[in-house]
């Protein structure tokens, strides 16, 4: 088989379920209720999502996969697998609609291609940024992604990728009940439509859009030493944020993202290299991705 990307790396996605949704009216029921555009999803595309509380937070974060026309895909942790499926049944009502957990799915990040495989079945293209690669859906994914050339690597250095583009995922840096989709960037990223129509959730957050009301970001941080789980973000003496996903970096050192005021954000951006930034007693420094740039004015409401 053609070498079609020598330089190119996977990893193996662990701790994933997948919830499988299909019939005439799949589209209809998960366009009425989740923050994506479903109808505007192609066939072999995928793109993230959410469902959130009637007040406009974050329950369950996940990725559509639209496998055909009247069948798509739900990937969350597994962990949160179970909740998304009862609470999509009780959504469902009579429609014509299947839901049904799949335990014989395994996905792999596939990134750094020079050449995509044309019309490669089972792989999905990450567009919230071309740094995050391809998603291969199947068990048989050592076999097909080293047939093209592939090496294998490890989730963390994709997690580093995905960190430093400042892109949540799951309940770590999605607080379920608590965060927002507008405070994590879900704006920018296509998981959340403004002109689709009615979802759970949608009149809040369609509001926190219109007005201004963002108050809080969530930023990536590179530290000069791998810092403990949840360590606070601290400026002088007083504790700006805390550490949510963290990936060791290549060189050494590590990335995280941190949910900090957005003015907080603005002074540091303004102070450049700041000593008096730490994460754990180490020293760290704001590494914004240029698609956060420029940083959006303080929110009316944040003093």
């Amino acid at each position: 088989m053609m070498d079609t990307s020598k330089n190119s790396v996977f990893a193996h996605m662990p701790d994933m379920g997948f919830i499988a949704i299909a019939g005439i009216e799949a589209v209809d029921f998960l366009q009425s209720i989740i923050t994506a555009n479903v109808e505007t999803l192609d066939s072999g595309a995928m793109r993230q999502g959410a469902l959130l509380t009637p007040q406009g937070r974050v329950l369950i974060d996940f990725m559509i996969y639209r496998t055909s026309q009247d069948e798509l895909l739900l990937q969350c942790e597994a962990n949160r697998r179970d909740d998304l499926y009862t609470r999509l049944r009780r959504y469902r009502l009579r429609r014509p609609v299947t839901i049904e957990t799949r335990d014989d799915l395994a996905c792999y990040v596939w990134w750094n291609l020079d050449i995509v495989p044309a019309s490669m079945p089972h792989l999905f293209a990450d567009r919230r940024d071309g740094a995050l690669g391809y998603r291969y859906l199947g068990n048989d994914a050592q076999t097909v992604l080293s047939d093209h050339g592939a090496t294998s690597g490890t989730i963390d250095e994709w997690h580093a990728i995905r960190i430093a583009k400042a892109i949540p995922q799951g309940a770590l840096d999605l607080t379920p009940e608590r965060a927002l989709m507008l405070e994590s960037g879900l704006d920018h990223l296509d998981a959340v439509d403004f002109g689709k129509g009615c979802y759970i959730g949608q009149e809040v957050t369609a509001r926190t859009h219109y007005r201004g009301l963002v108050k809080r970001r969530l930023a990536p941080f590179m530290i000069d030493a791998m810092p403990e789980p949840s360590a606070d973000i601290m400026l002088d003496d007083a504790v700006i944020g805390r550490c949510k996903s963290i990936a060791p970096l290549p060189g050494g050192g590590a990335i995280t993202l941190g949910l900090v005021k957005l003015s907080d954000l603005h002074m540091l951006q303004d102070s450049g290299q700041n000593p008096s930034l730490t994460i754990d007693s180490h020293v760290a420094q704001l590494a914004l991705p240029d698609w956060m740039l420029p940083l959006p004015k303080t929110a009316k409401t944040d003093s």
